[in-house]
């Protein structure tokens, strides 16, 4: 019994999720909770007993849609590239294939749930690449910039997705990554 009530679990939230990605990615992230539960073919209960609020729902949605993009720590063997070389290209071009579901979540009233998953996801992908290369105080420090570079990155990555319909997230990721490199644009 308990194995058969979890899958249906797992198949329901599945669903909510599916739903949302796709109600938010047309309509934007202010859908309603009925709104959603009607396209996953759920009931509004099912939704509610599942994530609790609308804002767990887009917060769902975004886990999963960034379970997607490769976080692999053995491209650290490419000693050519630095880390954020290595795990923002995929996070950008992931940002950039689903414009329109993160222009909802990350430009839409009430984004800081959204976006704190997509610069954790960014953050997880660098932890893992620098883990063996950093002493205890260099890591504390290297973290703090890190969370710098990427929150501010995903700012102007909002940004462009507000202003601009079809924004090019990755040049605009890759021009600004360069920069930051060269110690900037006059470099």
């Amino acid at each position: 019994m308990g194995a058969r009530m979890d899958r249906r679990i797992e198949r329901t939230r599945a669903a909510v999720v599916e739903a949302a990605v796709e109600l938010v990615a047309r309509r934007g992230s202010q859908v309603g909770m009925t709104e959603i539960a009607q396209a996953a073919g759920v009931s509004r209960k099912a939704v509610y007993e599942n994530f609790g609020s609308r804002d767990q729902v887009l917060l769902g949605a975004t886990q999963s849609l960034l379970a997607r993009v490769p976080l692999d720590p053995s491209t650290l063997q490419n000693r050519e590239a630095s880390p954020l070389d290595l795990v923002l290209p995929p996070l950008v071009a992931h940002l950039d294939e689903h414009q329109e579901f993160y222009r909802a979540v990350l430009c839409g009233p009430g984004p800081s749930l959204a976006r704190g998953a997509v610069a954790e996801h960014a953050m997880t992908g660098l932890r893992s690449l620098r883990e063996d290369h950093e002493s205890g105080e260099e890591r504390g420090v290297v973290e703090i910039r890190d969370r710098f570079v990427v929150h501010g990155l995903l700012g102007v990555l909002a940004d462009a997705l507000a202003e601009q319909q079809d924004a090019d997230l990755l040049t605009l990721a890759r021009v600004l990554n360069a920069s930051l490199a060269n110690g900037g644009p006059e470099n």
